[in-house]
């Protein structure tokens, strides 16, 4: 068998009498004897795996088809390696080597083996190098996503590299470090032999389905080498990626690496700012196999907000290995904002805020998801997927710019918030928070506790406080205080973390308010008497103050006003209502001395959230409106002659006198404990809060009392049937459909057909359409779109119907200490029943769950002390799926 090839070995026993059995009398086997030449390393080795043969095991086997000297390994029945996926998944060429698993499990480590003949060289004389290219499919941190080295195929295994903490983003090619075999076998007490070995690690959970799908690496262009006097840039240390407030001279400070075994001296090394002249400095000496962090004298200009480039060069002339010679940083010189009260509405830019981390969704723009489709101010803001939803097992960013708060007393952060994050209960599945940073984003610490401020996280999980709440998707105000002292380079930064499985809307971000909070909005009773405050003219805000706490402002844009007196009155009883419409329990009164304005003066008019929430939780009067939110309030301004008629009762106020400000001009603003409405009037008032105007002359929204999507009888089509309770001004309603859960979590919705309005009315009006787009599968999800006849529109809720299985049902983690979560989707209203066995058919405990039509998640919780550590067998049945899993405690 001396020569490389495949020999078949047949083996016979013949029997010198009758044999009576003699079909075992053969045995025959195949052995194949691996080509392992001797690797000259003049030139640098290359393996681009196109010798393979297009071919997927899932067993363990040495010497995969077409590229001998290669193995593999699994350690269950998932496991599984693929020259080849689909194409465009290579780097070069057509193949490659894929680790991944054949479908979900709990995990699954595979291992692709590589053995070189390096006999020809000693670690002592030969600096021999190893690099590959490699690609990410979404693959999850584990221990076995590594890259180890060894010998020979009988010595320990030695950690070279890490493939999470290297790895790109997913879908996108990355060539690892130039790793020193050399080195690390010298350290170890290791010689090359004929069979070094590398052995490439990963933990497989899901398939690699494309470049971005899924879990999984895809290996490529694998490289061996040798250098000579290799000098490498390893990182460029200062300044850091996001830098507060850079200057004209930066200090510029690197690392550079020594791999020989001897000292190198006078070293040239260089930078350049934005493709500009280089400046080239010398390093005296470098110590054999060291590193040296190295400041150049010479300083960068970076003083210019925004996005600059620095590039460092190290430039040994004896160095043979030019690929590690050169590191580019590309870093943002974010803006020091020491101006304060700071407002972000968005409107004009993302305003130096920005967005990173692992599967990111954060997008800035105008939401316009199912149930997140505005901003709270104006058109634009942050969101986690402004049109669909947010990612699985994500961990993201949305990061400020720096503010200097070191003169503040009380600085406070207030901001608008929506969120739809998906809520297990008593386990954390998805959730927000806030971080902050005193040192520029070096260091971050979690901001406020639960309870604290207003609308300050909702759930605590054993001592970590999060926002996770579904559906909470109409706007409010969010407050906490930010930590006083001497914070010149403060930052704070909203976390969005999520698992697998089941996505939502997330979070959105709109309105961020910095500001010095001395006063808060006031919370007393109705004052018996006006508050004063003589106005002379000026640009300054001139505040009404009671009981130590806010009640209006007034900026009089260079006006005299004289004395002004600011009245509050406050209902305590339950929300009003007049005329059709819910108002709010709080109204205030501007009276100044001189009420003919030549130009507009500025008001803002506080009130608390609890207020707002009561307003918006009426109830008693089914005909009458009342806003969405805290952002859709509009003024309702009455100026009578006579003074004395403003006075906080709305029964004896005259209509000719009455003005509404839309909603769109009475600004929200988050502050303290509520919001504060900004908007101008010329002439002074009694001013109410309300959703369209006393006298109901804004045109109102359609009121949808009934919105349903179910199949037809012969379960081929599906109809889709709605009834308005009132109709005003109403356009036509569009029939829009997501096929499938992709198509949904994307908010891909496709217009399917439409149907006129049948006209103004206050009476209930009916409507059915029916989609009979043939051959339909998997999930749909269905809803309207309601159009106005200026054009403007909203969206009903959504209704999915279930053709076919769209998801795999799944149950993770497995094993696991006590909860388990199972994963599903079936038709809303179908009942999906568990029930669970011991390994000897016993069973133990049922239970069900009522589908909502949508993907789901239900528990299995095994933490009661009758369930010992072992197997379990849960069966989940619901419409025509039935499945069972085997279930492990740990």
């Amino acid at each position: 068998f001396s020569n490389p090839g495949s020999y078949l070995l047949r083996v016979v026993v013949e029997n010198s009498t009758t044999d009576p059995v003699p079909q075992n009398d053969t045995l025959s086997v195949l052995i194949r004897q691996l080509e392992n030449n001797p690797l000259d390393l003049g030139s640098v080795f290359l393996d681009n795996i196109e010798t393979a043969s297009f071919t997927e095991t899932n067993s363990n086997k040495t010497g995969l088809e077409g590229i001998d000297r290669y193995d593999f390994s699994r350690n269950t029945s998932y496991g599984r390696i693929r020259s080849f996926v689909n194409t465009g998944i290579a780097y070069s060429g057509n193949k490659a080597l894929t680790l991944d698993a054949t479908q979900n499990n709990p995990g699954t480590t595979n291992y692709l083996y590589g053995t070189f003949n390096l006999a020809s060289y000693d670690p002592a004389l030969h600096l021999v190098r190893l690099d590959f290219r490699f690609k990410n499919h979404g693959q999850q941190a584990h221990a076995d996503n590594k890259v180890w080295i060894r010998g020979n195929d009988s010595s320990p295994w030695i950690e070279a590299y890490d493939l999470v903490t290297a790895q790109n983003e997913p879908g996108s090619f990355k060539r690892s470090a130039s790793i020193e075999l050399s080195r690390l076998l010298a350290n170890n007490v290791q010689n090359f032999s004929t069979s070094f070995q590398v052995r490439w690690g990963q933990n497989g959970i899901k398939q690699a389905t494309d470049n971005e799908g899924g879990a999984g690496y895809t290996f490529d262009d694998i490289r061996l080498y040798t250098v000579a006097e290799d000098m490498q840039v390893v990182s460029i240390d200062s300044p850091a990626l996001y830098s507060c407030g850079l200057s004209s001279s930066t200090p510029v400070r690197i690392t550079v690496r020594n791999t020989t075994n001897l000292a190198i001296n006078n070293v040239p090394v260089k930078f350049s700012v934005d493709g500009g002249t280089f400046v080239t400095e010398t390093i005296p000496t470098i110590a054999a196999n060291s590193s040296l962090q190295y400041s150049f004298s010479a300083a960068a200009n970076l003083s210019a907000p925004g996005n600059h480039r620095i590039d460092a060069v190290v430039s040994y002339a004896g160095d043979t290995f030019r690929d590690n010679d050169t590191i580019s940083l590309d870093l943002v010189n974010l803006p020091v904002i020491s101006s304060f009260p700071y407002l972000e509405n968005f409107e004009t830019g993302a305003g130096s805020w920005y967005a990173a981390g692992k599967y990111s969704s954060w997008e800035y723009g105008t939401p316009v998801s199912p149930r997140i489709n505005r901003a709270a101010s104006g058109s634009k803001a942050w969101k986690t997927r402004l049109g669909g939803y947010y990612n699985d097992s994500e961990l993201s960013y949305l990061y400020s710019p720096c503010f200097n708060i070191s003169g503040m007393t009380n600085p406070t952060l207030s901001f608008s918030l929506a969120m739809d994050i998906e809520d297990c209960g008593n386990i954390l599945c998805d959730a927000a928070w806030v971080e902050y940073s005193t040192d520029g984003g070096n260091n971050w610490i979690k901001l406020g506790n639960t309870g604290q401020g207003t609308n300050w996280y909702n759930k605590n999980y054993s001592g970590n406080q999060v926002w996770s709440q579904q559906h909470y998707t109409r706007w409010h105000v969010a407050t906490t205080s930010l930590p006083a002292g001497s914070h010149s380079s403060f930052r704070v930064r909203f976390v969005f973390d999520s698992d697998e499985g089941v996505t939502k809307e997330g979070i959105a971000i709109d309105d961020i308010h910095i500001y010095e909070n001395l006063q808060g909005i006031y919370d007393g009773p109705t004052l018996t008497a006006p508050i004063t405050q003589l106005i002379t003219g000026g640009n300054s805000w001139v505040n009404f103050v009671a009981a130590g706490k806010l009640v209006a402002s007034l900026q009089p844009n260079n006006q005299v006003l004289g004395n002004t007196d600011v009245q509050v009155y406050l209902h305590q009883g339950s929300v009003r209502n007049y005329n059709g419409q819910y108002y709010h329990n709080r109204n205030i009164t501007i009276k100044p001395m001189n009420p003919s304005l030549t130009d507009s003066a500025t008001i803002r008019f506080y009130f608390p959230d609890s207020e707002n929430e009561d307003l918006l939780n009426a109830t008693g009067c089914s005909t009458c409106t009342k806003p969405l939110s805290a952002y859709d309030l509009g003024i309702s301004k009455y100026s009578d002659p006579d003074d004395a008629m403003e006075d906080g009762v709305l029964t004896n106020s005259l209509e000719n006198f009455w003005s509404f400000i839309h909603a769109t001009k009475a600004v929200k603003v988050p502050f303290d404990n509520g919001y504060y409405a900004e908007f101008k009037v010329k002439d002074f008032s009694e001013f109410w809060l309300n959703n369209g105007g006393v006298g109901n002359n804004q045109a109102l929204p359609v009121r949808l009392t009934n919105f349903n999507a179910s199949k037809t009888i012969d379960g081929k089509d599906v109809l889709v049937t709605w009834i308005t309770a009132s109709e005003i001004n109403i356009n036509r309603f569009e029939i829009e459909v997501a096929k499938g859960n992709q198509a949904y979590s994307n908010g891909d919705y496709v217009k399917i057909g439409e149907l006129a309005s049948q006209g103004n009315s206050a009476n209930p009006q009916s409507y059915a359409f029916t989609d009979d787009e043939l051959n339909k599968s998997g999930a749909r999800y269905y809803r309207l779109k309601i159009i106005d006849q200026n054009g403007s529109f909203s969206y009903s809720v959504i209704r999915p119907v279930l053709f076919s299985n769209d998801i795999t049902w799944r149950v993770f983690p497995n094993p696991a200490n006590n909860f388990f979560t199972i994963l599903f989707q079936l038709n809303q209203g179908e009942r999906l029943d568990i029930k669970m066995y011991d390994i000897s058919g016993r069973l133990l405990h049922q239970s069900n769950t009522l589908a909502t039509g949508f993907v789901q998640k239900t528990q299995v919780d095994l933490n009661a002390s009758i369930f010992a550590k072992g197997l379990y067998l849960v069966e989940a049945r619901g419409g025509e799926m039935k499945q069972v899993f085997r279930l492990l405690k740990q």
